[in-house]
C-alpha cells in the first residue's frame, strides 16, 4: 500500500510541477459506471494525456487505474468533441471473503490491463469536460478474466 501512496503523491508533485507557467490543462471530477469515483487527467499536448481514478468496487474493495490516451481532435465536425483511445492498468482490491468465494485463496488483489475508448465534449464558454467511455480490462493476476468497464462523468479543468 506504501507503494501506491508514493505513486500517487509522485504523480501529483509532477502534475503541480507541470502547471507552473503552462496553459491549464489538468482536470478533476468524478465518473459513474464501473468503476465509479474520482478521476483527474493532465493533457500533455493537444493530443495525448494521462488519466487516472480511483473509486469504492462493488465487492467491499478499492480499484485504482491510470491510463495513456491518445486523441483524435477535428474527427468529428464539432471541435468541443474528441475521440480517444487508450492503454492503461488496474489495480482491483477485493474483499477477501468475496475473493474466496471467486478464486479460493487469500489473494485480495487482481491486476488488469485496460483499453479504454469513448469521446468527450469540452464546452467552449466553462472549464468543463463530459465524457462517455468504455474499457475492456483482461484480468491478468492472479488468473485471466475478462471485464467490461467504463461509464460516464465531468471533469473541471483548472
Amino acid at each position: 500500500m506504501k507503494k501506491y501512496i508514493f505513486v500517487i503523491i509522485l504523480l501529483v508533485m509532477m502534475i503541480s510541477e507541470y502547471q507552473l507557467g503552462a496553459e491549464p490543462k489538468f482536470g478533476g471530477g468524478f465518473i459513474l459506471g464501473d468503476p465509479s469515483g474520482l478521476t483527474a487527467k493532465l493533457f500533455l499536448d493537444e493530443i495525448y494525456a494521462v488519466d487516472c481514478g480511483i473509486g469504492p468496487s462493488a465487492y467491499d474493495g478499492f480499484y485504482l487505474y491510470g491510463d495513456f490516451m491518445r486523441h483524435f481532435p477535428g474527427l468529428f465536425p464539432v471541435k468541443e468533441l474528441s475521440l480517444y483511445i487508450g492503454i492503461g492498468a488496474g489495480f482491483h482490491n477485493h474483499d477477501k471473503q468475496y475473493n474466496n468465494r471467486r478464486h479460493d485463496d487469500d489473494e485480495g488483489n487482481s491486476l488488469e490491463v485496460r483499453m479504454p475508448f469513448g469521446v468527450e465534449y469540452t464546452f467552449k464558454d466553462v472549464p468543463v469536460g463530459i465524457f462517455l467511455e468504455i474499457a475492456p480490462s483482461t484480468e491478468i493476476i492472479p488468473d485471466f478474466d475478462f471485464h467490461l468497464r467504463g461509464g460516464t462523468g465531468a471533469r473541471y479543468y483548472f
